[in-house]
């Protein structure tokens, strides 16, 4: 077992720890009448909860890039991007790739249209 599982681990087990201590606090404010506290206390206990037992994309791996690319692998994951002025180019031809267009990497790993291979 690797530090980085222990210490996801430890985090995991806080989390549902503290979802169980609002729990409490939101059943003893509701019972002696505090109505404001028993309730928020019961959404933190809820969404501290829910966030301890679900796999939320902060905890996913993220691939690393080289420096050394070309800038090609940024440019594909920003080709549906809202921004107009963002456009995927052809590293063989140099046309820009349109959205549903067939395309792929070529053998230096450079984004290419399908028939440009």
């Amino acid at each position: 077992m690797d530090l980085d599982s222990d210490a996801s681990g430890r985090g995991k087990l806080a989390s549902v720890l503290l979802a169980g201590v609002l729990a409490v606090v939101s059943v003893w404010s509701l019972r002696s009448g505090k109505r404001a506290r028993g309730v928020l206390a019961g959404v933190g206990a809820l969404a501290v909860g829910y966030a301890a037992t679900s796999d939320s994309p902060e905890r996913a791996e993220v691939p690393d890039f080289d420096e050394s690319d070309s800038g090609e692998r940024a440019a594909s994951s920003d080709a549906d991007a809202t921004d107009e002025g963002a456009q995927l180019r052809c590293a063989a031809c140099g046309d820009p790739i349109r959205v549903g267009q067939s395309r792929g990497p070529n053998e230096n790993d450079e984004i290419v249209h399908d028939a440009c291979k």
